[in-house]
């Protein structure tokens, strides 16, 4: 149980500094990537000292004229004495750690360029291969000293300081109401080295973007170009492809024949032909209408096997007979099947002519 609680934590661990990684490249996007750390203002300079050393030294800077404080750093009330200094105000009060060079692990190391943008898992590996501390139990920071264009390669700072010097003054820090931060490295606060020891040593991309030449510039956008033509291009197959195929489904639909019998495929071929060339209910309705003369209107229509059943409100039968014999589609009219002198109403049916039967 206790194996599998330590890699839980572990991978917990490495999830973490790989999300807090992405996140410090993702705010170096936004111009923080040639700010100094050491450089960056805060409101209380606190310098622990050497490990020979009993005091902390505070430097109140919020107003014009600085004050300095000397504490005894291993006082018990130390918090509170730093939280006098805080005053009782609301906003934040930031404090700047200032260690001591002596206390910490500095060591130069000649790196290849291309180790740059991974240049923070390099250094946690070459400090487990040839020290014996490990990531998790150090503060750490690194900065480029210098290049060997020739060589290709980097002269690299890597500044190391234990968890447990740290630590403490940092909790204290806290309880005191005050914000640490950035931690810095050197014997005065204008000789610090360009570090913030909190950071862990991560870098934002776009130091890594520094390098590049023209040359590297250009080809990167090459890649690009090609990159976009090779997914416009895989877009376009696709597209084509798969027209190809709903037109060969469409052509293979067509060709294929229903399975029936050859007199019954014969008749529904005669039936859909038929169909094509009888006239519609709406167009016949306007063909009648136009047809018939002012004295005569069309109640009812109705398309039947034989023909067109129609229902004619009119006091002149004979006029509308002459009249819808010139329907296209349909034969004249016989004698009215049914009549209704009193009202005027007769019913006519026209027999379909070739083309038009259902």
């Amino acid at each position: 149980m206790s194996e599998q609680t330590s890699l839980l934590q572990s991978q917990t661990g490495r999830i973490g500094a790989a999300a807090g990684r992405w996140l410090a490249d993702l705010a170096g996007l936004f111009g923080e990537a040639d700010a100094r750390p050491d450089r960056a203002r805060s409101d209380l300079t606190v310098r622990p000292g050497t490990a020979a050393s009993t005091h902390l030294g505070v430097i109140d800077r919020r107003e014009a004229s600085p004050r300095s404080y000397r504490l005894d750093r291993d006082a018990e009330d130390l918090a509170e004495r730093l939280r006098a200094i805080r005053g009782g105000g609301r906003g934040a009060v930031t404090a700047k750690v200032l260690i001591e060079p002596e206390i910490c692990f500095v060591r130069a190391l000649t790196l290849p360029v291309a180790a740059l943008p991974r240049m923070r898992e390099v250094l946690e590996q070459e400090l487990a291969a040839a020290t014996p501390f490990r990531a998790e139990a150090v503060y750490s920071d690194w900065y480029v000293e210098g290049e060997d264009a020739a060589a290709r390669t980097l002269r690299v700072r890597h500044v190391v300081l234990k968890r447990a010097r740290l630590d403490p003054v940092l909790d204290t820090l806290r309880r005191a109401g005050l914000e640490p931060g950035p931690v810095t490295v050197g014997r005065a606060e204008d000789q610090a080295m360009p570090v913030d020891l909190l950071s862990g040593g991560r870098r934002p991309v776009p130091r890594a973007l520094r390098g590049l030449r023209r040359a590297d510039l250009g080809l990167l956008a090459l890649a690009l170009v090609l990159a976009g033509t090779a997914l416009a291009l895989l877009r376009a197959h696709q597209e084509a492809t798969l027209a190809s195929l709903d037109a060969a489904i469409l052509s293979a639909r067509r060709a294929a024949t229903p399975d029936l019998p050859p007199p019954l495929l014969a008749a529904s071929r005669r039936l859909a032909a038929a169909r094509a060339g009888r006239p519609g209910l709406d167009r016949t309705w306007e063909t009648v209408a136009a047809a018939l003369p002012d004295t005569a209107s069309a109640e009812r229509l109705r398309l039947e096997p034989a023909g067109l059943s129609l229902t004619l409100l009119t006091r002149e039968p004979e006029a509308a007979r002459r009249a819808l014999a010139t329907i296209p589609g349909f034969g004249p009219p016989g004698p009215p099947a049914e009549a209704d002198q009193a009202g005027g109403r007769i019913v006519l049916t026209l027999p379909a002519t070739a083309g038009a039967a259902p």
